[in-house]
């Protein structure tokens, strides 16, 4: 016989309310590597084909060259405004930080970095 009510879902005996109805696995566990486009688990951390690592935020050596390029930018643009003082010196603290700020914002998201061996 045909049963044509859905399914009788559990409720809880503590509040009474319905009980989330477990799900089946995903099926699609297996995606590709966005180096190497080899196989691999979609919760991998590493590609076991070409040792790529998933990377947030910007690297070391990212964050070093923009922390440097605003510090000697800021005070530089500012040098051609006015003469030396002591707002060079306030210019390449606003650049410093400007510069660290510039490579979280733009490294931030999820990234995938050849391995280096």
């Amino acid at each position: 016989m045909a049963r044509l009510s859905p399914l009788p879902r559990q409720r809880s005996v503590i509040t009474g309310n319905y009980l989330p109805v477990p799900r089946p696995p995903a099926q699609e566990t297996v995606v590709l590597c966005p180096v190497c486009r080899g196989k691999m688990q979609r919760t991998d951390e590493e590609c076991p084909t070409c040792h790529a690592q998933r990377h947030f935020g910007p690297t070391r050596r990212e964050t070093i060259v923009s922390t440097l390029i605003g510090l000697i930018a800021a005070p530089a643009l500012s040098l051609l405004l006015i003469r030396p003082s002591g707002w060079t010196f306030a210019f390449a603290v606003a650049g410093l930080l400007a510069g660290f700020f510039v490579a979280h914002s733009r490294h931030t998201g999820d990234r995938w970095l050849r391995d280096p061996r």
